[in-house]
C-alpha cells in the first residue's frame, strides 16, 4: 500500500487537484496499488473545514485526521505517518500536483533494496500574473532538482527508524529532513524526469523568503552539530551524487549537398559511436547528383530520416533537420568529416553532468587531401590539435537552438560562427571535452573553401557582431 500524505491549512477547491492527480496514476487507477490518501488539518478555518468533510464524503480512499490548532507542517506530517498503513510513503502539499506519471518512474528504483528514497525534479507553474521564484530552471520545461517531499517516494522503514520531521522548526523542516538522510548515508536516487507539478500562486509557504526567513543557518548549523557529535568528517553527498542520468536521445544531423565521395565514410563514425540512443537525420539540400548521395545513406544508414529539400544552403539543411529532430540533445556533423567512437557518449556524459551548461564542442585535428594546399590560417599539422568551434564538433541542448532560432540561412557562409556569438551574447555557459574527438577534412568540394565566399560570411558576422555593440541591432 501507498499511503500520500497531505498536511492542510486553509486550502480550497484546488485540494480536488491534488487527490485527483494522486488517484489518476496508473498503478492505483488500475488497481496494482492500493493507496490511502492521509489529508491532517492542520487548524483550518471553517471554510476549509467544511471543503474537507466533504472531500472525505467523496473520496473513499481519504482519511481525515484533525489538529485543533495549527501546528506547523512538520506536525502535520508525523501525525500522518504515525497513522499510515503503507508500505510506501509519498507527500502532496494540498496546491500541488502530480504528472501522471510519477509512480511509473519511481516506483522501479524501489525494488533495489540498497534505494530507501526516489525522486525526481519539480516543475513549477504559475498563476497568471504571479511572477516565477528566482531559481535556475531548465529554461524550457521551468524544472529543477532541489528539496521537495513532495517529489519523492520513500520506504517506509526510513521513518520507522526514527526519521520523523521536526516539529520545532516552522520552514525547512524538509531540508533539515534531507541533510539527516544523507548524514545516514540512505540510498537516493534522483531521476532527471519532473515528478511533481509545483503552482506557484502569490500564497505559497516559502516561495521568495529569505534564508534567514527559512531558518536555514539553524538548519545547517545542525546538521554539523550532528556529524560532529557523530564524528563524521567525509564531506555530505551532493545531489549530483544521486541523479540517475537515463541516456538521452541524441539527433545526429548532416546536411548533404552530392557528397557521394565521403558520406559513406562518414556515416561509418556515426555507426561506430560508443553511445546507442542516436537518431540519424539526413537533410539532402537539393544535391544534383541524380540521388547518387541519398542511395548511399539509405544503403549504409536504413534507419535514418531521410528528407530532401530545394537548395537552401547548409544553415537551412541544419535548420530542417532540428525542426525534425526528437533528441533532448543536438549534434551535426558534416557530410565529410569523421568523429572519434566517444564523441558522442563523452559529450552527453558532460552535459548530463553539467544542467546549466547549454552548449559543448571538442578539440579537432585537420586533415587534407595530399595535392590541397591549406588557406594560410589553417596551415597546421593533422597532429596540431585545438579547440574546435565548427557544428561538427558541437553538441548543444535542442531547447538553446530553439531560443535563438537556429542557424542563420541568410548569410551565405559563416553561419556556424554566427551561431557561436549568438550562443555566447545570450549568455549559455559553455564548455569543451580537450580532446581530440573530431577529424576535420579539408578538400577542394569544402563549402567554405572558396575564400570569397568564406571572408563575405565572416565579414558580416563582424559587421553585426559591431552593430550589437553599438546598440543597432540585437
Amino acid at each position: 500500500m501507498l499511503s500520500v500524505i497531505t498536511p492542510v491549512y486553509n486550502n480550497g477547491e484546488e485540494l480536488h487537484r491534488a487527490i485527483n492527480s494522486v488517484l489518476q496514476q496508473a498503478e492505483i487507477s488500475n488497481g496494482q496499488l492500493p493507496v490511502e490518501i492521509i489529508l491532517i488539518n492542520d487548524g483550518s478555518n471553517a471554510q476549509c473545514c467544511e471543503l474537507l468533510t466533504d472531500i472525505k464524503d467523496q473520496y473513499q480512499q481519504v482519511i481525515l485526521l484533525n489538529h485543533e490548532e495549527n501546528r506547523g507542517p512538520a506536525a502535520a506530517r508525523n501525525t500522518g505517518l504515525k497513522h499510515a498503513r503503507g508500505e510506501l510513503i509519498s507527500f502532496i502539499d494540498g496546491d500541488d500536483e502530480w504528472p501522471e506519471n510519477k509512480l511509473t518512474l519511481l516506483l522501479p528504483h524501489l525494488n533495489d533494496p540498497d534505494t530507501s528514497v526516489a525522486g525526481g525534479k519539480v516543475r513549477y507553474v504559475a498563476a497568471n500574473g504571479t511572477p516565477m521564484p528566482n531559481m535556475l530552471f531548465d529554461p524550457e520545461t521551468q524544472e529543477i532538482t532541489h528539496v521537495h517531499l513532495g517529489a519523492i517516494l520513500v520506504k517506509r522503514q526510513v521513518f520507522d527508524n526514527g526519521m520523523m520531521f521536526d516539529e520545532n522548526l516552522r520552514y525547512s523542516e524538509d531540508v533539515n529532513w534531507w541533510l539527516l538522510l544523507r548524514e545516514q548515508r540512505q540510498g537516493i536516487v534522483l531521476l532527471e524526469e519532473a515528478t511533481l507539478i509545483y503552482h506557484v500562486h502569490g500564497n505559497n509557504m516559502s516561495v521568495e523568503k529569505t534564508p534567514q526567513e527559512l531558518d536555514l543557518l539553524n538548519i545547517l548549523r545542525r546538521s554539523l552539530r550532528r556529524r560532529r557529535a557523530t564524528a563524521q568528517s567525509s564531506p555530505l553527498p551532493q545531489i549530483n551524487d544521486f541523479r540517475r542520468f537515463y541516456r538521452p536521445l541524441v539527433s545526429v544531423i548532416i546536411p548533404l549537398y552530392n557528397g557521394a565521395e565521403t558520406i559513406v565514410r562518414t556515416l561509418d563514425t556515426v555507426k561506430q559511436q560508443t553511445y546507442e540512443s542516436i537518431e540519424l537525420i539526413v537533410v539532402d539540400d537539393g544535391s544534383s547528383d541524380d540521388g547518387a548521395g541519398r542511395q548511399l545513406v539509405a544503403e549504409h544508414y536504413p534507419t535514418a530520416t531521410l528528407v530532401t529539400t530545394p537548395n537552401r544552403g547548409v544553415a537551412a539543411a541544419r535548420n530542417t533537420g532540428a525542426g525534425l529532430a526528437s533528441g533532448k540533445y543536438l549534434a551535426f556533423l558534416d557530410q565529410d568529416d569523421e568523429w572519434e567512437a566517444d564523441k558522442t557518449s563523452a559529450q552527453v556524459a558532460y552535459l548530463n553532468a553539467h544542467p546549466y551548461v547549454g552548449w559543448v564542442t571538442c578539440n579537432q585535428t585537420l586533415h587534407a587531401q595530399e595535392e590541397l594546399v591549406l588557406p594560410r590560417h589553417l596551415l597546421r599539422l593533422p597532429t596540431d590539435e585545438h579547440r574546435s568551434f565548427v557544428p561538427s564538433a558541437l553538441m548543444l541542448r535542442s531547447h538553446v537552438l530553439a531560443s535563438l532560432g537556429g542557424f542563420d540561412s541568410s548569410l551565405v557562409a559563416g553561419d556556424d560562427t554566427e551561431l557561436i556569438v549568438n550562443l555566447r551574447n545570450a549568455g549559455f555557459e559553455e564548455a569543451n571535452i580537450e580532446r581530440p574527438l573530431l577529424r576535420k577534412w579539408w578538400h577542394q568540394n569544402n563549402g567554405t573553401y572558396a575564400s570569397d565566399k568564406m571572408r563575405a560570411g565572416l565579414f558580416e558576422v563582424l559587421r553585426r557582431q559591431s552593430q550589437r555593440k553599438k546598440g543597432l541591432v540585437r
